[in-house]
Parts: C-alpha cells; structure tokens; sequence
C-alpha cells in the first residue's frame, strides 16, 4: 500500500479507526415499553401539586399500538369522556379543556433512531416491577468501546442502575454501578462509593457512583461513562484494558427509579396501584439517545473500518503486513517477529522473513529466536522466521542452504535465482551423493570447499573422481605399499619403502622397538618411549580426550601463593567468569599476581600431555586514567616436583577493552625452566605433570591502578577413560612397567614398594621389607603402622610385652609374655597401656599417631591409653585431630596450624579442624572471615558487613571500601554515589552531565 514517507506514524506508531457511535447501526431491545398493554396516561415530574394552573400541557398518552404515531395536537374534553374512554381514573372537579397530543408511541429504537423521539418505560402506576427494566444492545460485533452516553428525555435520570457488557450475550460483566446515594453503594452493590466525578486506579477497575443519579435536573439529564480516558493506561491501552473494554452486547439494568424525597415514604409503603394516579404515572424511565463511542478492533494496525456491503459488519482495513478479521495475525511471510498489537507508541509492524526470495511463507519459532539462527532482511541475526517449503534445492532456517546433493559455489549469493547446483559426487569415489554445500560448511585448514564430496578412503579430487595420493587402480583405488606416515618416499607406489628414522616393517608402517605413536607430523616417525626411565615397551593411550572447565575455586597469588586474594563474580561478569580488581589485590600482592588453578588441574596431569591449556583474558581501566602503561611477563606458569617452567614467549601485550583468547600445547617446546631460562627436554615436563602442585595464569597487564583485569573459560585437555568421544589422545604413551612400577608412564610404586630416595626419573621401585607385617613404607623403607604386636623400622621386633620372631611373616609371630600375677609386674610401663594383672591380658603401646614425647613420663593413661599429653597443638583420644583453634592433618602431615579467624568478622576463635574454615557473621566471607561480601562493608564494627546500596546510576559497580565510600563514575560525588559533582548536573542513569 502506497504512503507518505513523511508519515512517521507509519512506521514508529499504532494505526486505530475513527470512534464510531456504533449505537446507530445496532440492534436494540428491552423487556418493558410504556403503551404495549394499551394507551396509559403519564405526567411529567413537574406538575404535581393540584388545582396550579397550567401553561403547557404536562400529561399525555402512551400508546405502543397508536395508529397516528407521530401525535396531532387537539384539545379533549375529559367530562364528555370520562365515562366512555379509558381515563375514567382520572378524577376532575370540574370541567376544563387540556390540551395533550392524541396517543403515542415511545419504542425502544427511539434511543438510538438520531431524532428527538424518545423510549418510555411504563410508569409505576402499572405496578413496582417497573423499577426493574432492561435494555440490551447488539451491535452485531466485537468493538473496543470507549465511552456510554445516555440522554434522558422528559424524566430524570435513573436512580440504581448497572451498565454491563458482554462477548458471548450470554455472560455480562459490569461496566459500572449507579446509586441513587453512596449509601446506596455500599448496601445494594457492596462497592465503596466513589465520591465526586468517576475516576479510576485500574485498567479494569469497576467503581460505584452516585455523580450520575442526581434528581436534577428533572428531564434532559445527561450520563457520561468513560472506559478508557482516565484509566492508568488510557495512553497506551494495556491488553488488560483492551480486554475491559471489548464487547458486542450493552445491556443497562434499571433497577430504582428517581423520586422525589416527599414521594419516597408514600411510595415505599404502598402499592403504587391504590396510591392516587397522580403520583405514580410521574414516575417512570425515559431515554431519548444512547450513544456508544467505539471502534473495531484492529489491535492498532488499521487506519480504517469501513462496513462491509456484504456482511454489513465493520470490517478493518489491515496494514503493517498484518491479516485476519481484526488484523490479529502476520500475513503469510511476514513472522521473521512475532505479532505484537500496534500502540501509540510502537507500530509493531509484521517483518518479512528473510527466504532469501525462495518461499512464500513462514512460520515464528522462539527457539530459534533465543539461538540467534534466523536472518532477518537487515542481515542481522534478529528474530525467529524459519521459511517454509524452500524451493530451488534450497532448505534452512531462511532457505540459505543448499538441499542435499546440491552446493552453493564461493560467488553466488543465495539471493540469485537458482544458486544451488549439482554436486555430481563420484559413486564409486564418494561415501554418499552429498558435497559441501556452501562456503560457511567448508575448511580449508583440511581442505573442504563448496562442492567437494565425502570421499572414500582412497579417492580424491572434488567429485572424488579419481585416486589419492598414496592409491591406485581407479575405479578400484587400492591402498600403494608404503605407508604415507612411515615412509619418506616421494612416490608410495614406487618400491622399495624408505622408512623414517624410527619407523620398520616392509611397507613403513610399525614403530620400532621403544618407540609408540606413528604420526605424519613427525620427521621421525614414531616417539620415544618415555616411562620415567624403566620401561621402553609403550604404546599411545587410547582413552578419548575430555576437558577440565572449572571456574570455581581460583585464587589470585603471587609466584609461591604465599599471599592470595579472592576474585569476585559480579553482575556483569559471565557464567564461566571472574574479575579481580587491582585495588584489591595491591593491598596483599605486589607487582606481577597470577590467577591460581583449583584442586581440578592439579595432581598427576601426564594425561594433559601435549594437549592444550586454553583461556581467556581482559581487562577495563578507567577513561580518565593516567598512569596507564602495559607491562609484560611470562602468561603460563606450572610447578611440581620441585620444578617450575613457564612459558617461553615474553607474553601477551594486551591493550585494555580488548578480549584475547589464549592456548598453551602442553609439550617441552613451549616451555622454558622458570629460573635458568633455559630450554627443556621431555622429561623436565613430564616429571612436573607427575605432580602439578601450582598452575598460575597472568592476572595483571597493565600499570592502572584501577584496572579490572578478567579471566573467563579455562579449559585444559586431558585423556580420561570415563568420557565417550570420537577423538583420542595419542601422544600420551601407556607403558608396560617392570615389576613393582604403576601408572600411565611407570611413574608411581605398586603397594608395598617404595621409590629409592623418591627419584623419579630411573628411581627404583623395591619391595618394602616389613616381614610381611606392614604393606607401606616410606622413601627410605621405613615400614608404616606395623601390625602383629610388632614394631622397629622394618616391624622386625615384638612390642614390649611380647615374644617371637617377627621375621617369620606371619600374623602371629609376636605372643602376649605370661607374667605372673605379682606386685612387680602390675602395670604397665610407659608408653603402653592395660591390665597385667590378669590372665591373659598384657600391654599395648599407647596409639598416639606420634604426636606425644615417647620419652616424656606418663604421656599416657598405663590402663586406657588415652593420650594425655598432645604435642604439636593436637588433640583426642588418640592426639588424632587438631585442637580447638588449629585445623590441619594430625595424623600423616602433622600440619595442625592455628585457626586465624579473624577477630571482628568471625563468630568464634575456632575453625573446621580439616579444612580451617572459620564461621562467620552475617554477611562476612573468606576462609578466615576477612572480608565483606560483595556490596557490603564494615567489617572492623564486630557486627558483620552492612550493604553499600550503592547508587545504580551514579557508581561504577555495587561495592564499595571498608567506609563505605562507592565508587562513583566521572561527574558524580557522595558516599552513595548519589549526586552530581561540582561542576556537574542532571543525576540520571550513567552519570551527570558537565556543565559548560
């Protein structure tokens, strides 16, 4: 449809039909019309007091079966009437003419036929029911309707009474409630009235109002029920409002009549039918226009409703790509958007799908509006259109791809007209009759482009048409004898094989002995055996290749992690993100600082050999900085086993606001040793991956003090045997070990074998010699936890209390001595603990897992064992665990160190004896509860954090110092960040505005 390009409505806002007074084309009805049981006589409200003489006639005729409607004015003569006529009623003292129209009728179409007729109810003289009248209007469709006018004609208005709508003509709802009082409200309708003119707190709130029923004036009064204006969103109408105001039927529900005060005790107590006729014919409904301003609903997408000649219904003119009887739908092509009704203040216009002129019709999909996958019009990935019935081979989400068996070359744009072609794979050469289809499916990394077919082993070319380098025969390639890996021959098919260095066999394609992993990247062919040095039998690992991805649990160290700093997580970080400010960390680390891996890349990680380390990082100072200045250091750092490499590069320069993602191959060329600076051989790297106790990433680049650096998705590559996946890790070798030797690459003992002085590059795996009574020992053979009542470096001497040969390896080697019951012998001696004294019974030394001076006297009860004098801030029973106060391993590591709860922020001296956790109060964070969380402060009060509540607009984050000071952005000031600088005006979301 052509329009102006000036009309900017067009395109920025709704488009709604002119307000119609729908009354003049509905259909009208009521229950009740004065004159349908005969002609009956009514008086106007005014005259009511007898014998005052009259001016204009006041009293008339109604009625509904008169054969001259319209009325002819004559004058009658009531004496010469009344006893023949049906006025007999009406009693005169004596004779005078009255002029009044001959009979007439008030039918409800009155009310809406534009002219100055008008509709009557009978009047109460026929009876109380008559209070209780109907009308119902149709106006034969569905409307938004916003505003009800009634006009009365020559009564008041009504008294009670309750304007309703309805969809259906079955279910009406109110619209609004009429009482004759507010007392009224509250008693006949249980709505607290609404005092004065209407207003309205709800889109769709139904009030109570006594504005409308007022006795004056007598005849004329006007009704006027807004729906829309004044109601909150009356502007933008809400769907709650469009809801509230749609209906087809109008139904008003007369329920009391407006009456004099004088009349209502008379009227209340009587039946109006033996009250005098003078006062009951004055009461009575009378209607002269009832006017409904509305329009059609077109949700905001039609300018126009013209009726429709055929179905004599409105009907809305669409624009916007919009369809359907009320514009209520996209038209065919058009759902790249779901529909959205229009408003006042956004047109909300249906877009057409991108097909790329390939079909003619589309459907919405949210899905794929969240994933980003539909191209709108724009290019942009907006929108969920996914096109139906693609023609011209083409299929996809915007009819974008080639169909199988067809391709797309590199220049033709999907836009032309038949852009997709045949691949014509080989069938003796393909796996199947489907080739790349368009330049986004291709690699040339390894060498796919639009329209080169999957090809069988053996065939190359794009059509696979004919044989690979290393094959013969065609049709039939046939694999040359020399292996392409192993050998070095410039022509496969050309005989004899030339093996690389470590490669064998006829053909070139076994490793030689010690050697595993045949590969084509090699020059050599086949990689050494490694196995720490005791084995070269090997082979590669056949496990898949999965990734560790953990982002929890990451410190901020220096070198030694002897200081470190907890990163933060806020609400602009990422899932798999976390931040660290350099204001922080400058306060506990110096110079260069490092992100420091958890628990999940450290330990033994041969398996993470020559896979990949990647990650990514950021950074952000401040606009007005000036100190800024880009340093560098070395980017990966990795220690064990008393080794520490990093990498060999002098690291990233990375400029701020910028994103940079790293990767790190885990092989010996990538690395230099840390301190010497020299470069590594394999078994520098693998003896650290045996061990990995520290896994540092570079934090900081840059001088700033303000900087906020970033680090986000590390992942690190590893072969483990619990994951399901196509890839492997062949570089990773699997050694046969000697006996006594475990692990991938020999680097671990078996049980009950010890590693000679803990060398582990050709260290020794030999047998511990605990004569069978103890099946761990240390580095130097020292036997642990010796069993059998036996005891001494190698468990080859009985405890005290016992006898034997422990030599002889077996359990009971060592009896209990049979002392006699004598005074000499009634307890036991130092160190041991029971009850000699009787039969059968003997001493056991006390278990005080070594924490106790054996030499010390009494460190332990002679009859429980009870360990009563714990050395190294130990505890228990046994000294098992650490003290109230100190937390560590009390047993193996005997590391028991003191608690360190920090005094103001935790809620007690002690800790978790494992792990050292402190318990902290409210709003307090960090192993040792020395720190606030995120957005809160002051913790030096003793009384836990307290939030910041910072401004989100003027501060650059939620935190804030340990005074509560926030960091506020330029031009904004106050500990809250809540108001413009010096200089500066305007608060609003970003800032203040300089003033000039």
């Amino acid at each position: 449809m052509p329009y102006d390009v000036a009309d900017k409505h067009y395109f920025f806002q709704g488009l709604f039909p002119a307000i119609l007074n729908l009354a003049s084309n509905a259909h009208i009805s009521t229950n009740a019309t004065c004159g349908e049981k005969g002609p009956e006589m009514f008086c106007k409200l005014v005259e009511h007091v007898p014998g005052r003489p009259l001016r204009n006639a006041q009293c008339r005729v109604c009625d509904s079966h008169s054969a001259n409607p319209k009325g002819k004015l004559h004058i009658l003569d009531f004496n010469k009437r009344a006893g023949s006529e049906k006025f007999s009623e009406i009693y005169f003292q004596e004779m005078f003419h009255f002029f009044c129209f001959e009979t007439e009728q008030h039918p409800i179409s009155s009310a809406i036929d534009g002219t100055n007729n008008w509709w009557q109810s009978p009047s109460i003289q026929n009876g109380r029911q008559y209070h209780w009248v109907t009308i119902t209007l149709d106006l034969r469709q569905v409307f938004q309707v916003a505003y009800v006018i009634i006009k009365a004609a020559n009564a008041p208005r009504p008294g009670n009474w309750i304007l309703e709508r309805s969809i259906d003509g079955t279910e009406f709802r109110p619209w609004q409630y009429y009482a004759i009082s507010d007392t009224e409200c509250l008693t006949r309708y249980n709505i607290t009235p609404r005092i004065g003119p209407p207003t309205y707190k709800r889109d769709d709130e139904v009030i109570c109002t006594s504005y409308y029923s007022r006795l004056v004036p007598l005849e004329h009064g006007e009704i006027h029920t807004s729906l829309i204006n004044g109601r909150p969103s009356a502007d933008d109408p809400s769907q709650k409002l469009l809801e509230f105001t749609s209906a087809r039927y109008i139904r008003l529900r007369l329920q009391r009549i407006r009456t004099l005060n004088a009349d209502l005790m008379t009227l209340s107590h009587n039946d109006p039918k033996e009250l005098d006729p003078i006062v009951t014919r004055r009461y009575y409904y009378s209607i002269k226009d009832i006017s409904v301003g509305g329009m059609c609903i077109c949700y905001g997408h039609a300018r126009s409703c013209p009726l429709d000649e055929i179905t004599k219904k409105l009907q809305c003119q669409c624009e916007h790509n919009t369809c359907g009887e009320s514009c209520n739908k996209c038209c065919p092509g058009y759902h790249q958007k779901p529909w959205r009704p229009g408003t006042l203040s956004a047109g909300n216009k249906c877009e057409k799908c991108n097909c790329h002129n390939k079909a003619e019709d589309c459907y919405y999909n949210q899905s794929i509006a969240d994933q980003k996958r539909s191209m709108d019009i724009h290019g942009q990935f907006i929108g969920g259109g996914v096109c139906l019935n693609c023609t011209q081979h083409t299929t996809g989400i915007n009819c974008e791809i080639c169909a199988d068996g067809y391709f797309r070359p590199h220049e033709v744009s999907p836009y032309e007209d038949h852009p997709c072609y045949p691949c014509d794979c080989d069938p003796f050469g393909s796996l199947s009759s489907v080739c790349v289809k368009d330049e986004h499916h291709s690699d040339s990394q390894h060498g796919t482009w639009p329209g080169q077919c999957q090809c069988r082993e053996g065939y190359a070319g794009e059509k696979c048409d004919h044989c690979a380098f290393g094959y013969r025969g065609y049709p039939n390639c046939l694999r040359c004898n020399c292996s392409l890996v192993g050998s070095i021959n410039e022509d496969p098919c050309t005989e004899p094989c030339l093996c690389k260095e470590n490669v064998e066999g006829e053909n070139c394609d076994l490793c030689k002995p010690g050697f595993y992993n045949l590969q084509e990247r090699n020059p050599q062919g086949c990689t050494e055996c490694f196995c720490f040095g005791v084995s070269d039998v090997c082979d590669s690992l056949t496990w898949p290749i999965s990734q560790i991805s953990d982002m929890t649990g990451w410190l901020v160290t220096d070198l030694y992690k002897a200081r470190s700093v907890q990163p933060q997580r806020s609400q602009f970080d990422g899932p798999h993100q976390i931040s660290i400010n350099n204001t922080e960390a400058v306060k506990v680390l110096k110079n260069t600082y490092y992100w420091s891996a958890p628990e999940a890349y450290l330990g033994n990680k041969l398996t993470a050999f020559s896979g990949d380390l990647k990650y990514t990082v950021s950074y952000d100072i401040p606009m007005e900085s000036v100190d800024s200045d880009i340093v560098s250091s070395v980017d990966v750092i990795i220690q064990g086993n008393r080794q520490i490499l990093s990498t060999r590069a002098a690291g990233l320069s990375l400029q701020p606001y910028e994103e940079y993602s790293n990767s790190v191959r885990l092989v010996s060329e990538n690395f230099i040793d840390f301190n010497t600076k020299k470069a590594i051989d394999r078994e520098m790297l693998m003896t650290v991956l045996a061990n990995v106790t520290h896994l540092l990433i570079r934090a900081n680049y840059n001088i700033a003090k303000m900087a906020v650096y970033r680090l986000d998705s590390v992942t690190l590559d590893t072969a483990s045997a619990n994951v399901i996946d196509l890839s492997s890790a062949p570089d990773v070798e699997f050694c046969e070990c000697p006996q006594g030797y475990t692990g991938l690459s020999c680097e671990s003992c078996l049980p009950g074998y010890y590693r000679v002085d803990g060398i582990l590059f050709g260290g020794i795996c030999q047998p511990c010699k605990c004569n069978g009574h103890a099946t761990e020992c240390d580095i130097h053979g020292v036997c642990f936890a010796c069993q059998h009542n036996t005891t001494g470096p190698f468990c080859d001497q009985c405890l005290p209390g016992f006898y034997g040969n422990p030599s002889q390896g077996t359990s009971e080697d060592c009896q209990p001595c049979a002392c006699p019951l004598s005074s000499a012998a009634n307890k036991c001696a130092n160190g041991y603990y029971g009850n000699p004294l009787m039969a059968g019974q003997s001493c056991a030394p006390c278990e005080c897992n070594g924490n106790v001076n054996p030499q010390e006297e009494g460190h332990c009860d002679p009859f429980t064992g009870q360990c009563l004098k714990c050395l190294g801030n130990t505890a228990g029973h046994h000294c098992e665990k650490c003290a109230d106060g100190y937390y560590g391993d009390a047993v193996t590591d005997k590391n028991c160190h003191a608690c360190a709860c920090h005094v103001n922020g935790s809620l007690s001296s002690t800790c978790q004896h494992e792990t050292g956790a402190c318990s902290c109060k409210s709003n307090v964070i960090g192993e040792k509860c020395d720190k606030c969380l995120n957005g809160y402060y002051g913790l030096l009060t003793g009384l836990g954090c307290v939030p910041c509540n910072c401004s989100q607009f003027g501060s650059v984050s939620e935190d804030c110092d340990h005074q509560g000071q926030c960091h506020c952005v330029p031009g904004v000031a106050g500990e809250k960040c809540d108001r413009c600088a010096h200089g500066f005006y305007a608060f609003q979301d970003g800032g203040c505005t300089r003033k000039l």
